[in-house]
C-alpha cells in the first residue's frame, strides 16, 4: 500500500453521541455558486493521511491552499510523530506489515469567502516528498 490523502469536503462536520462523525452536505466534484462574489456559512475539510504502519512518517506538514495561497498549515512535531509508532509497539511486526497508521484532522473555515472561480488543494508534506 502507498501513502496517501483523503479529504471530504462539506458544509458542516458533526460530532455524534458515541464518537461518530456526521458529514453534512458533502461535495463531489466541483462546487457551484450561483454568483461571485458568493459567501458560504461554513466550508469543513475532514483529511485522512494513511501510511503503511511499517513505514510511519517522520514529516507531516499539512497545507490547504486556495489557489495559490495557503488557508491553513499545520506540522506535527517529533513527539506526536513518535506516538505514532510507538502505538503499534505491542503490535507484532507480522501483524504490522497488513496495517495503516492514519492521521485525522478537521478544518472549519467560517465564513468562507470566494471572490472568483478558485481550485482548493490539499498538499501533505513528508520526508518523502509532496502527497496530493
Amino acid at each position: 500500500m502507498n501513502r496517501h490523502i483523503l479529504t471530504v469536503f462539506c458544509d458542516d462536520i458533526r460530532q455524534e453521541i458515541g464518537g461518530k462523525l456526521s458529514y453534512i452536505g458533502v461535495y463531489s466534484g466541483n462546487m457551484l455558486v450561483s454568483e461571485f462574489p458568493a459567501v458560504l456559512p461554513k466550508l469543513c475539510l475532514a483529511l485522512s493521511v494513511v501510511t503503511p504502519t511499517l513505514n510511519p512518517f517522520r514529516k507531516l506538514t499539512l497545507r490547504i491552499l486556495k489557489d495559490k495561497e495557503i488557508l491553513a498549515e499545520g506540522s506535527l512535531g517529533e513527539a506526536e510523530l513518535k506516538n505514532f509508532v510507538e502505538a503499534t509497539n505491542d503490535v507484532a511486526e507480522d501483524d504490522r506489515k497488513d496495517r495503516v497508521q492514519i492521521f485525522r484532522s478537521n478544518f472549519v473555515f467560517s465564513p468562507f469567502m470566494l471572490d472568483g472561480p478558485c481550485i482548493l488543494r490539499v498538499r501533505v508534506e513528508t520526508e518523502e516528498g509532496e502527497l496530493r
